[in-house]
């Protein structure tokens, strides 16, 4: 028969063989604790104070939650993949040899594209006072993806890696791009029992959309005869008006997007050196954008020897491609479950595993 502690342990080897491969998660509210931020995340069964509140609301009704303040934590993200931040920076200031660009373009191409990400999380404020947390943030992110055809064109032009014209295929090019502040009410009830200490926990949340912009990529560059054909749909956060030359965007876009409530509940008990957390994101999620401040760029251009022809100016949402329409419906918060546990070894030494999982298609 196991003993708690044996238990726990193989609960936490569960849990971390279970997430050895990290999914991505569409948090609202950032990490507003230096501890929580450290951890990425994962104390969904330890988090207290001002880290209960994006991680799991349960944290405010246990031992340890009390008054905390934080003004403007801050968090950026960025990733550059296969080519990275430390390749580019070795070549800072300096012209990057063809041998070393072929070598990029060689890692790009077995890797199917060049990929990058880049991300803000600053919370304005965080206030916990007992069990109830008040928090709000402002998330902006940016994601590119850049298949080896569009690579090569960058870095070598449609003639730079041969030295004669070759034909490039551009398909497949991607950016999103969206900003999103939500405030948030935390609030924990705690549920003591005579063999440890137990809380339930919500989090009630109003989302604002900022600003959005996706675009979709295909075309090819020619070689005999040379020619460029681009088609690049987006659709952008932009409220239209009437200028002197047509269409045009008002000066004010994006600054109301779109609007929705969330909530997330949470669950957290500690048995005497055992934790165990469980929150659910996003329980459910009214956030949507409103096509009304939304604008279609159709992003086309044709450029041949004495011939050329493009079209970018901003119209109607209405006209956008059904594909890019579907990208704007799905760009919604969707509920994400997290489960946690965790062993006070000793009392200066805690072993935690946390398991991350988005409800998606």
């Amino acid at each position: 028969m196991c003993t708690n502690r044996s238990f726990a342990l193989v609960a936490l080897l569960a849990l971390a063989t279970w997430g050895l491969t990290p999914v991505s998660t569409a948090a609202q509210l950032g990490n507003a604790s230096a501890s929580t931020l450290s951890l990425s995340g994962n104390n969904t069964a330890t988090v207290r104070g001002l880290g209960a509140m994006s991680v799991n609301p349960a944290g405010l009704g246990m031992p340890g939650s009390g008054f905390s303040l934080a003004f403007l934590p801050l968090q950026i993200r960025s990733g550059l993949d296969p080519i990275s931040l430390r390749d580019l920076a070795d070549f800072d200031g300096v012209v990057v040899p063809s041998a070393t660009k072929q070598a990029w373009l060689d890692r790009i191409t077995a890797q199917g594209g060049q990929t990058g990400s880049a991300g803000i999380d600053l919370s304005e404020i965080a206030l916990t006072f007992g069990s109830i947390g008040l928090q709000a943030t402002t998330i902006a992110s940016v994601d590119l993806d850049l298949p080896p055809g569009m690579m090569e064109a960058l870095l070598f032009g449609n003639a730079g890696r041969t030295g004669s014209p070759s034909d490039l295929d551009l398909d497949n090019t991607s950016v999103d791009a969206f900003a999103v502040t939500t405030a948030g009410l935390s609030f924990a009830i705690p549920l003591s029992t005579a063999t440890g200490d137990m809380a339930i926990g919500a989090t009630l949340k109003y989302s604002v959309g900022h600003g959005l912009a996706i675009g979709r990529a295909s075309g090819s560059v020619a070689a005999n005869p040379i020619e460029l054909n681009s088609d690049f749909p987006t659709v952008h956060s932009c409220e239209l008006i009437q200028g002197d030359d047509g269409l045009e965007c008002d000066d004010m876009d994006g600054l109301d997007g779109g609007t929705g409530v969330g909530l997330d509940l949470g669950f957290m008990m500690k048995q005497d050196r055992f934790s165990l957390g469980a929150s659910v994101t996003n329980v459910f999620n009214t956030f949507e954008w409103d096509v009304g401040v939304l604008a279609y760029r159709p992003g086309t251009a044709h450029f041949e020897t004495g011939d050329s022809d493009s079209s970018v100016d901003p119209e109607p949402y209405s006209g956008a491609p059904a594909s890019l329409k579907a990208e704007v419906e799905g760009l919604t918060f969707r509920p994400t479950l997290q489960v946690g546990a965790a062993l006070d070894v000793s009392d200066d030494f805690t072993v935690s595993g946390d398991l991350h999982s988005r409800f998606s298609d």
